[in-house]
């Protein structure tokens, strides 16, 4: 498992100038990073094709010949959860089967759900927090096993808003 790196100090670009101050507190970030700990925690593009290059050198089998241009077209799409940190974008792993290199098709069908209505931090939060409508359970650990119910959950995320 990757650790999401998290320097003491950097400099703000423009773009993260722009941003209410609150977006660039890097201990709000911590505490971010901390809600994803155990749901497989937070990586950056580059650590997330770097595990998906890992992963092909162990298995022949996976056929993964650009992993920067696949995790780039995550993003760019908006298929994967994507949040913009104070040190760069930052992926939630619960989202990813590294063991095949591919996206786990349930994350994009949830996030259509949501209509757009939740981005970023707020996004990625919503997966982690205990739902009512999942009786406490956290979104992205009953992605798989409780699908449709994560799928209403979103919608009356998105029908309240």
């Amino acid at each position: 498992m990757a650790d999401l790196y998290l320097p003491t100090a950097t400099p703000p670009n423009r773009a993260q100038a722009a941003k209410p101050p609150a977006a660039n507190d890097p201990h709000r970030w911590i505490s971010i990073a901390a809600a994803f700990a155990d749901t497989g925690g937070l990586v950056s593009g580059d650590e997330l094709a770097d595990l998906i290059r890992q992963q092909a050198l162990r298995d022949a089998q996976l056929q993964v010949s650009q992993p920067v241009s696949l995790v780039a077209r995550w993003i760019v799409s908006g298929m994967a959860v994507a949040m913009d940190s104070p040190w760069g974008i930052v992926l939630p792993l619960f989202q990813f089967d590294l063991q095949r290199a591919v996206l786990h098709p349930e994350v994009p069908m949830v996030c259509a759900e949501l209509g757009g209505v939740l981005e970023g931090p707020k996004l990625g939060l919503w997966f982690v927090t205990p739902n009512e409508w999942l009786e406490g359970e956290r979104p992205a650990l009953a992605l798989r096993s409780r699908l449709s119910e994560v799928r209403r959950a979103a919608r009356h995320v998105a029908d309240s808003a």
